[in-house]
């Protein structure tokens, strides 16, 4: 069995809106050439099913289901009815699941899909098909979700691409004293995170700075007082992620006010920092399975009163 990896960022191109601005990325088509082409568009918000008709001689059709402002869109058929298996496969969007790869298999000979295999941030389903004597490839983009397919179909499934987009990110709530300090938002529009800095005393957080990557670069924001000792940790980024991030807030005993007492970071390899703070009142997690943490926003004063997160989907 051949395997081809093949690096999608220059065999693509770019969709444009009325405004000038970047809907999504296209990623050509992998396979044969055989059949007539056809193309699903890049106007959806996500997908929420896929369905894979297939037998011994390859994949028969392949089908998507769309939601686009929250209507429902039943895709078209890829291909034709053939006897073999029939798979659906459940895109869970109120868990706000999302399709970032697809690997599979094509016949170099007679330019028909074999075997496909849906990858997405919560899940890997199993391969679909038959992939013996077939070439591999991968089709993706570090970092972009799938809203869209295209590809070559007639008898069979020929080849299949993809439009890619960056995924809406999604902002917790702020956690700690609502109304002290002064509110502060990062935004979500980093790659990762390299570092956090947390300086702290006996009872409190006083202040968090932050090392963000963004396209390689290093990126740091500062919030809070300095007043206190500081400690690092470090995150691999990009073989490592900040996935989790606890602790606990109460009030301080001299004067009443609600700050973060104590802070604790998780990353995809599941290192743990260790405890920077008093643990103290009320627990707290930031914490998406899938998902990875890409920036902060919170309050801060005298001490450090609040912290929320964003969170954006792990694609590896």
């Amino acid at each position: 069995m051949f395997v081809i990896y093949i690096f999608l960022l220059l065999s693509s191109s770019a969709i444009i809106d009325s405004n000038g601005l970047v809907m999504a990325q296209k990623l050509e088509a992998i396979g044969g050439k055989g059949g007539k082409q056809w193309d699903d568009g890049a106007d959806y918000d996500y997908v929420t099913k896929v369905y894979i008709r297939g037998g011994r001689e390859g994949i028969h059709y392949i089908k998507f289901d769309y939601v686009k402002d929250g209507q429902a869109i039943d895709g078209s058929i890829h291909g034709v009815l053939g006897d073999g298996f029939t798979h659906t496969l459940e895109i869970d969007q109120s868990s706000y699941e999302h399709i970032v790869s697809i690997d599979g298999y094509y016949d170099d000979k007679t330019g028909v899909m074999q075997a496909l295999q849906f990858k997405t941030n919560l899940k890997t389903f199993e391969l679909i098909g038959y992939p013996k004597g077939a070439t591999k490839f991968s089709l993706g983009v570090n970092g972009k979700i799938m809203i869209g397919f295209h590809g070559f179909a007639g008898k069979s499934l020929n080849s299949l691409g993809a439009y890619v987009t960056a995924a809406t990110p999604i902002k917790s709530e702020l956690v700690g004293g609502l109304y002290g300090g002064i509110y502060w938002d990062d935004g979500p529009n980093y790659d990762g995170v390299r570092k956090m800095y947390v300086t702290y005393t006996n009872y409190l957080i006083r202040s968090i700075s932050t090392d963000y990557d963004k396209d390689g670069q290093v990126v740091t924001s500062y919030h809070g007082s300095k007043d206190g000792e500081t400690k690092e940790f470090a995150i691999d980024y990009p073989n490592e992620y900040l996935t989790s991030v606890s602790g606990t807030y109460n009030t301080i005993p001299e004067d009443g006010v609600l700050v973060v007492r104590s802070l604790i970071f998780k990353t995809s390899k599941e290192r743990i920092s260790p405890t920077y703070g008093f643990v103290s009142g009320t627990e707290f997690v930031f914490e998406r399975q899938g998902y990875v943490i890409n920036g902060f926003h919170g309050r801060d004063g005298g001490g450090f009163d609040a912290i929320g997160v964003y969170f954006k989907p792990m694609v590896t």
